[in-house]
């Protein structure tokens, strides 16, 4: 179904908001891709929700408020533990040139997303349907949303990550962030390859929810 007037309108909003710059193109596959969701949810759980509008500002909203800070111009990016599409697919929508591999294990879910993509007609977008410690291409930059604590990522990352390579990580309460920090200095020590810097975002209709991006960057 179509996105309603509601909706459509939240989407553009936000989008606005976020500095993309929204064609009639673009919102087509928003809409496609929020349809195929929805009915790809209703038998299996890609996310927790079956609303629309939730859908727009949790997830594809959230998504892009990376889009001011990636500069990922004629750089490779793998999105780990893809699941759902989030944030590659809304990142890819909004900037069709990013050159994006989507890294999901689960059978299920990396059929979604290959579905999905052939709906919205991207050709240059791959699915590696493979635990990401077996993935062997090393990209300029590793997107996680939703995947586990920083050492977890960290862990994740090591062997598909090129040298001087970026970390981006989706992250909630800065508190929670301080707390991850510390337990991965505790396993890991200081490690003076790695610098870290957060960035606090702001996600359309979500402003009083607090919400960070956790970049890492390799040396």
């Amino acid at each position: 179904m179509p996105l309603n007037k509601n909706e459509r309108d939240i989407l553009v909003d936000g989008l606005t908001r976020l500095g993309v710059e929204n064609d009639g193109l673009m919102i087509e596959r928003f809409s496609t891709f929020i349809d195929e969701l929805l009915r790809w949810n209703r038998r299996t759980n890609l996310v927790g929700t079956h609303d629309t509008e939730e859908i727009i500002t949790r997830h594809i909203l959230d998504s892009l408020s990376l889009y001011r800070l990636l500069n990922a111009e004629n750089k490779s990016i793998l999105d780990i533990g893809a699941g759902a599409g989030f944030p590659s697919i809304p990142l890819k929508i909004a900037a069709p040139s990013l050159s994006i591999t989507l890294c999901e294990r689960r059978q299920k879910r990396a059929a979604f997303l290959q579905n999905v993509l052939a709906l919205l007609r991207f050709c240059d977008i791959e699915v590696e349907v493979r635990d990401v410690r077996e993935v062997p291409a090393r990209f300029d930059i590793v997107l996680a949303r939703g995947v586990g604590d920083l050492e977890e990522i960290i862990s994740l990352s090591r062997g598909v990550l090129k040298e001087s390579g970026m970390i981006i990580a989706f992250k909630g309460k800065i508190t929670e962030i301080e707390r991850e920090m510390a337990r991965l200095k505790r396993s890991q020590g200081a490690d003076e390859r790695m610098h870290v810097d957060i960035q606090r975002v702001t996600v359309p209709y979500l402003e009083k929810e607090e919400r960070n991006i956790v970049i890492i960057q390799t040396k």
